[in-house]
C-alpha cells in the first residue's frame, strides 16, 4: 500500500473529452488515499509526449514523494479503482504498474499482478499510458530526464513509430516512458494488475486520425470478467 497519498493526473486536450474527464476527476476526488486530481490540458501541438512529460513534472512539485496515477482522458474508471489501487503492493523493482492492459498479459488470465519488462512484449516499449502507477523514485526521474535525448530518438521503437504514423515521433510517450524507465531507473520493471480497472473508451484516436479502438481494446477489464465469473 503506498505510504502517502497518491496524486492523479489527468492528460487532456480541449474538445469533446471533457465529459470523460470530469468523471474521472469525481471517480478520485474526496477519496481517502488520494490527492485532489489534478488536470492537465495541452492544446496538442507539440505532441503526447511533452503533454505526458508535463503532467508527470506538475504532479511531482504538486505531491512530492508521492506514488502518481497518470491517466489519459479516454478511459472509465471502475467504482472499486480508488480501493483496489490503494490497497495494491508494488513489486520491489517495478517502476510503473498498468490498470489498463492491451497487449501484455493474455485475455482470461487469472487475477494477480503480472510482471514484465519494460521493454513490452515486442522489445521495443510496452503500449498504452491509460492507466499507469507510477513509483515516487520512477516518477522524479521521468520528471527529470530528457524525453528526447539522442539514445532515445535513436531506438528502435521511436524509429519505428516515425515512419509508421509520420508524426516525427511527438506522440509516441509510451515508448519513451518505457525507454527511460528500462534504462535510466532502479526500478526498470513494468507490471499489469490484472483485472484492468480501467477501460480505454478512445475508439477514435486523437494522436492517430482514423486508427479505430481494435488492437487497443483494454484486456481483462473487470466488468467483463465478473460476468463470466473470472477470477
Amino acid at each position: 500500500m503506498p505510504a502517502s497519498p497518491i496524486q492523479p493526473v489527468i492528460v487532456t486536450m480541449p474538445g469533446m473529452r471533457q465529459a470523460w474527464v470530469r468523471e474521472l476527476r469525481g471517480c478520485f476526488s474526496d477519496q481517502p488515499g488520494f490527492h485532489a486530481p489534478l488536470v492537465y490540458q495541452d492544446n496538442g501541438a507539440l505532441g503526447a509526449a511533452v503533454a505526458t512529460h508535463q503532467a508527470i513534472v506538475r504532479a511531482t512539485r504538486e505531491a512530492p514523494g508521492a506514488f502518481v496515477l497518470l491517466l489519459e482522458d479516454d478511459v472509465q474508471a471502475h467504482p472499486a479503482a480508488p480501493e483496489v489501487i490503494r490497497q495494491v503492493i508494488v513489486p520491489d523493482h517495478v517502476g510503473v504498474l498498468s490498470f489498463c492492459d492491451m497487449r501484455e498479459v493474455e485475455e482470461y488470465a487469472p487475477d494477480g499482478l503480472y510482471e514484465r519488462s519494460a521493454m513490452g512484449s515486442d522489445g521495443r516499449g510496452w503500449w498504452g499510458n491509460q492507466a499507469l502507477l507510477i513509483h515516487p523514485q520512477t516518477a522524479a526521474a521521468l520528471a527529470a530526464a530528457d524525453w528526447f535525448a539522442p539514445a532515445i530518438e535513436q531506438s528502435a521503437g521511436v524509429m519505428v513509430h516515425r515512419v509508421t504514423y509520420n508524426d516525427g515521433g511527438r506522440n509516441c510517450a509510451d515508448i519513451r516512458l518505457a525507454l527511460i524507465v528500462h534504462s535510466q531507473t532502479r526500478r526498470n520493471r513494468y507490471a499489469v494488475h490484472v483485472p484492468s480497472l480501467f477501460l480505454h473508451l478512445g475508439h477514435d484516436s486523437l494522436c492517430f486520425p482514423g486508427r479505430t479502438l481494435g488492437e487497443r481494446a483494454t484486456r481483462n477489464w473487470i466488468d467483463q470478467r465478473r460476468r463470466f465469473g473470472i477470477r
